[in-house]
């Protein structure tokens, strides 16, 4: 009997994340012997507006070295290898999980793996462009978020779920919790939201309490916490600078080209898709859209949770464009 993938794309995966550590922390280490109190200005409170609205990990992570006697590069470092292996792994067992992936033969199989392992490859390859810590963290939170739309678990154990990643999220990357349950709501007005593995009137409900849970953190912090943060000499609307910044263009088109591609086959060639891949894609739109207004489209770190958080339906695409053949013959063998 011929072997699965899983076990060489679980080193493959550990090796992945290992090595993105690696370069993570020698990243981190530059960044701390040029400017020794680099983020101490949010431990301080003192940081400009967004950074000092996304304490979540550089708190986390500032009380953890005290305690351990470590120093803050080495603490994020830390937090970003855990929360890489946890998304690359929650993901990998989304994709294990969809129906293409069961339905192909071994070779199929093999194929979907490689490519999955490709994604992950690439996409961590952006990490250091413009470096943050809530990266990492904030795709895990995305990824286990993508596993409890995808997979049944206990409703409340699932309900739970959705609210403790808000409440992360919310002290991460507010935007990216809002984003995703946007879409996540607007995939449950359609017929597909029957597909997750909550029932639709219970997941509706569940993103709206998140919703909420996420907005009401990010107000907290704005106004209450941190009322004093400005954005500096950043403009807010970065939408006309995007635009004519022929240099942002070249980063933007280099790292958007898989998420182009899913887009493009889930759209104009009405490829049909999960409700819980739907959903992380209608939430990557909606997040794209802020990027670009709010954002700078050159600093493609930004989307590297989402575009990560995509990698198992793109995967799967790709199976069913290059594998539809060996996947209608499985299925049909195994009716």
């Amino acid at each position: 009997m011929r072997q699965g993938p899983k076990k060489i794309v679980g080193v493959l995966l550990s090796l992945i994340v290992l090595s993105a550590g690696f370069l993570d922390y020698w990243n981190y280490s530059r960044a701390f012997h040029a400017e020794p109190g680099i983020w101490m200005d949010v431990v301080g409170g003192t940081a400009n507006a967004p950074n000092q609205y996304r304490i979540g990990v550089i708190d986390t992570a500032y009380f953890l070295a005290q305690h351990t006697h470590l120093g803050l590069r080495h603490m994020l470092t830390v937090v970003d290898v855990i929360a890489g292996l946890v998304a690359v792994f929650a993901l990998f067992a989304v994709f294990e999980r969809s129906a293409r992936y069961r339905a192909a033969g071994v070779v199929g199989q093999w194929f979907g793996a490689a490519g999955f392992v490709v994604l992950v490859q690439f996409y961590l390859a952006w990490l250091l462009w413009y470096q943050r810590p809530e990266t990492l963290p904030t795709a895990a939170i995305l990824a286990v978020a993508l596993f409890l739309l995808a997979v049944p678990v206990r409703g409340s154990v699932a309900v739970v779920g959705f609210l403790v990643l808000a409440v992360a999220q919310g002290f991460v990357r507010a935007d990216v919790g809002f984003a995703l349950h946007i879409g996540i709501l607007l995939v449950c007005l359609t017929p597909l939201g029957r597909g997750f593995a909550l029932p639709r009137g219970l997941q509706a409900g569940t993103s709206v309490v998140s919703l909420l849970v996420v907005v009401g953190i990010q107000y907290w912090l704005m106004r209450r916490m941190f009322p004093l943060a400005t954005y500096g000499s950043t403009p807010v609307f970065q939408l006309l600078l995007n635009l004519s910044s022929p240099v942002s263009w070249l980063p933007f088109a280099l790292f958007m080209g898989p998420f182009a591609w899913t887009v493009g086959l889930v759209v104009r060639h009405r490829e049909r898709v999960e409700a819980a891949g739907a959903g992380m894609l209608a939430g990557a739109l909606v997040f794209l859209g802020m990027w670009l207004v709010v954002g700078r489209m050159e600093e493609v770190r930004i989307f590297l949770p989402f575009a990560l958080a995509l990698a198992p339906l793109t995967a799967e695409l790709a199976m069913r464009r290059f594998f539809l053949g060996e996947v209608a013959d499985a299925a049909a063998g195994s009716v």
